[in-house]
């Protein structure tokens, strides 16, 4: 009986460590699991379309959780200056918040034959996201607008 009893209190104490420990991390992990962010990059002085869309351009999306930040993926402009990040494993932790707590970064000056709109500020493009529903099992967020920072 002496063993049974400290089985069941052993694993007792592993789930409550297990438990406490992600929800010390806001790192409840629920249904979707994957998050496909996506936007798209123009020849504008803002960044943002209508626009002649900006190939080649490295893009990253940064996420801040309960105080952290971290680059949770990194993706590159497609011929139309569309970008498609998928991240694994991320949506777990936007559990219970109103809002994607990421954005889409773009490191300035871009090169003058790329885009003459964009080469003489230094800094970043920034845009948060927001949600736009789901596709085969991921959550989707579409950029809202990019912003010099």
């Amino acid at each position: 009986m002496a063993y049974n009893r400290a089985s069941v209190i052993f694993l007792i104490v592993v789930h409550f460590v297990a438990i406490t420990n992600r929800l010390a991390h806001g790192q409840l992990f629920v249904g979707l699991s994957n998050m496909n962010f996506e936007g798209r990059l123009c020849c504008t002085t803002t960044g943002n379309c209508p626009g002649q869309g900006i190939p080649g351009v490295p893009v990253s999306i940064t996420c801040t959780i309960n105080g952290y930040t971290d680059v949770a993926g990194q993706g590159t402009t497609d011929v139309n200056g569309a970008f498609n990040v998928y991240v694994l494993g991320i949506t777990g932790y936007f559990y219970g918040l109103s809002t994607i707590p990421c954005v889409a970064t773009v490191q300035l000056p871009l090169d003058t034959v790329v885009c003459p709109a964009l080469n003489t500020t230094t800094g970043l493009l920034s845009s948060a996201f927001r949600r736009n529903g789901t596709a085969n099992g991921s959550l989707k967020a579409t950029i809202v607008g990019f912003v010099r920072t």
